[in-house]
């Protein structure tokens, strides 16, 4: 390598670094991102991008991404010009002093309880394997990608636990099962993938579920039911922490989202604050200052 080595060229290395420190769902975003870095600088050297160049580069992605999106992308460019620092390639890093776009986050969609339960009925009626799906996402708050990739030596029938090889982080979640889950996942055990048999895999689960939304009128998404699981515990008094747990979160703050829509939760505990004052007639004056002289405490 040499200090004229372009952006094109420099990206196949910087993603074999990426490979392996990073989960492969990780790899899959930054290589997007990259491919748009790519397009808009083509062949351009790595010590000729500038800061007015990634400047313009933001005002042409908010064309077509979201803040949160453009954020995202600025993240792993400036990660990149990081690593080629690292290696001695370029002095400084361009996307350095940026700033990043405000971002505002959409409300969380909560599905009430009827209506979960509305759709688990219908499932169970026409469409078994994704009342399987849907029941494991209510009574467990996993994530559909970590549901699929469930396989028969995950299941500990003696410990009623699930291990969960979670695919955003990479790390292995121990999660117990319920009464209703593990009768589900007991009921499918078997050697490999328990959801999936050949025609069964994600792009055959998105036009069942498409399928099942037309036919009920559901107005949300399947990860919708990770949510739902969330607000579930937190009324029942939940602590956040062991929510946390459950859900796999890196950092509490992700969890302490689902705070904001669960005001029942925040009213009772108010209502235990609910200290009124007692009527009585006093029969002593009390010993405190006023402005005419008054004994002192």
């Amino acid at each position: 390598m040499n200090a004229d080595i372009t952006l094109r060229r420099f990206a196949i290395t910087y993603l074999r670094y990426c490979k392996v420190y990073n989960t492969p769902q990780t790899i899959r975003g930054k290589r997007t991102y990259l491919r748009r870095h790519l397009k808009y600088f083509h062949y351009k050297r790595l010590a000729a991008i500038t800061r007015a160049d990634v400047e313009q580069y933001i005002q042409t992605q908010k064309r077509y991404y979201s803040n949160i999106t453009i954020n995202r992308d600025l993240a792993v460019f400036k990660h990149l010009f990081f690593y080629a620092i690292a290696l001695g390639l370029i002095e400084r890093n361009p996307v350095q002093g940026v700033r990043f776009l405000p971002e505002k986050h959409k409300p969380l969609k909560i599905p009430p309880r009827e209506i979960v339960e509305m759709w688990l009925a219908w499932c169970a009626e026409y469409d078994m394997l994704l009342y399987d799906l849907s029941a494991i996402a209510v009574n467990t708050g996993l994530r559909r990608g970590d549901i699929l990739k469930i396989r028969g030596a995950d299941i500990d029938v003696d410990r009623r636990l699930l291990a969960v090889a979670v695919s955003k982080t990479g790390s292995v979640q121990y999660i117990p099962l319920n009464e209703t889950a593990f009768n589900i996942l007991a009921r499918r055990k078997r050697e490999g993938f328990i959801f999936t048999n050949g025609d069964t895999h994600l792009k055959s689960f998105r036009r069942r579920f498409k399928t099942a939304k037309r036919a009920t009128g559901l107005g949300c998404r399947f990860h919708d039911f990770r949510h739902f699981a969330a607000t579930e515990m937190l009324i029942a008094g939940v602590d956040i922490r062991t929510i946390q747990v459950i859900l796999g979160h890196a950092n509490l703050s992700t969890t302490e989202r689902y705070l904001a829509i669960t005001p029942g939760r925040c009213r009772a505990a108010v209502e235990v604050l609910n200290i009124k004052t007692p009527i009585f007639r006093l029969t002593t004056p009390l010993p405190f200052p006023n402005r005419f002289g008054g004994e002192r405490i």
